[in-house]
């Protein structure tokens, strides 16, 4: 790793947490509700957009699902459909990040949704024997701050906030596309096009 390097910032989807997206349209069309063009590889589409950038609350966004649906689908199988999406987060990569906050200033810059990230807090980090604060100096979440990668100005608003140096920072990020606008800031980045990829900036 580059000896200039004092922070890093590690995306969640993909680089923490293991994602499976058909599970989530198979459980999505097993209600009634077509949901394959909203949920691409690296970016959501229409409702689930709005749910990323927290323009459309998780009622909202439940109450739209019925309407599609026409029948009277409980919240609860609506958050289950959409938590499918998460596999699991295995305890080895959040000890690793727990582990570099000793020489490395630690941040998260997630597009998620508030259904989400309370699922992966309440039962995926169980599992873990961690919070996620253990690991992180602080976390910078889409639906709470109304921006979403790969906009510039979330990079930029994360830089201001956190007063981290864009040479010092290291971003970490499964999708070529924010990894671009981040490097175009004069952020250091690395692809990891596997969950685990990123490990190997530690040997």
């Amino acid at each position: 790793m580059d000896k200039r390097i004092k922070n890093i910032i590690f995306d969640f989807g993909g680089i923490i947490v293991d994602l499976d997206k058909q599970a989530a349209v198979h459980a999505f069309e097993a209600l009634g509700f077509e949901a394959h063009a909203y949920i691409n590889d690296y970016v959501q589409d229409g409702v689930f957009a709005l749910m990323e950038t927290g323009e459309m609350s998780p009622d909202e966004f439940c109450t739209y699902v019925r309407k599609k649906v026409g029948a009277d689908v409980k919240d609860e199988e609506i958050f289950r459909a959409w938590n499918k999406m998460l596999v699991g987060i295995p305890a080895r990569r959040m000890q690793t990040i727990r582990n570099l906050r000793t020489d490395y200033r630690t941040y998260m810059l997630s597009n998620t949704n508030a259904m989400h990230w309370a699922y992966s807090c309440r039962e995926l980090m169980a599992s873990t024997g961690l919070e996620m604060e253990d690991c992180f100096d602080r976390i910078f979440l889409s639906f709470q701050m109304h921006l979403a990668k790969p906009d510039e100005r979330i990079f930029r608003k994360v830089l201001a906030e956190a007063g981290l140096k864009p040479e010092e920072t290291l971003f970490v990020d499964d999708s070529s596309e924010n990894c671009r606008t981040a490097e175009s800031l004069g952020i250091q980045v690395f692809h990891s096009r596997q969950p685990e990829d990123w490990f190997s900036l530690l040997e």
